[in-house]
């Protein structure tokens, strides 16, 4: 007979078998919570792009403004560029390319409501930018549920336009150089 057999009792193999089905099932849970969130970062970048994007648009229309006497606007290229005082709220579509998020086979099309407002006297120029917290509860439409929202916010005071009022810009353009 032996009296100091080695290995493990078949209850040690259960107990062992049972702690590691929990752990797992853990782990799996917390993996599953971080790629249902991986989506929010894109759309946050998404949302601080679109704001950057119309502060890049309001700078531009102070800086080819002709005239302050005017309505703001000038006519480049077929576009009319200005600045309004006020409120302007309109609309931005952005495309999740996160790695498969919520399981979708394409990107995840979100709408993100856009607040842009101009303050003529202190030239201060802000724009607000929602996007949801989690992009796997946007309706199927784009539209992001009012209790899963999240904002953006941009303020910057923009400088006075470089050119005088009345002042005609002339080019000076030299030839190319010949080869």
């Amino acid at each position: 007979m032996r009296t100091a057999e080695r290995g493990f009792s078949l209850l040690e193999v259960v107990v062992a078998v049972a702690l590691f089905a929990i752990a797992s099932a853990a782990t799996a849970g917390a993996l599953a919570a971080v790629a249902r969130g991986a989506a929010s970062p894109s759309a946050r970048d998404a949302a601080l792009m679109t704001a950057e994007n119309a502060l890049v648009r309001a700078r531009a229309a102070v800086a080819y403004a002709s005239s302050p006497d005017q309505d703001g606007t000038v006519l480049l290229g077929g576009r009319t560029w200005g600045l309004v005082a006020g409120t302007t709220a309109y609309v931005a579509g952005a495309e999740i390319r996160a790695p498969f998020p919520c399981r979708a086979p394409s990107a995840l099309r979100v709408r993100m409501p856009v607040s842009a407002a101009f303050d003529p006297a202190s030239q201060r120029f802000s724009v607000s930018v929602s996007y949801p917290r989690d992009a796997c509860a946007v309706a199927a439409d784009g539209t992001i549920p009012p209790t899963d929202t999240l904002t953006v916010t941009l303020v910057q005071t923009l400088p006075p336009s470089v050119f005088p009022p009345g002042q005609r810009l002339v080019r000076d353009v030299l030839t190319p150089a010949r080869m």
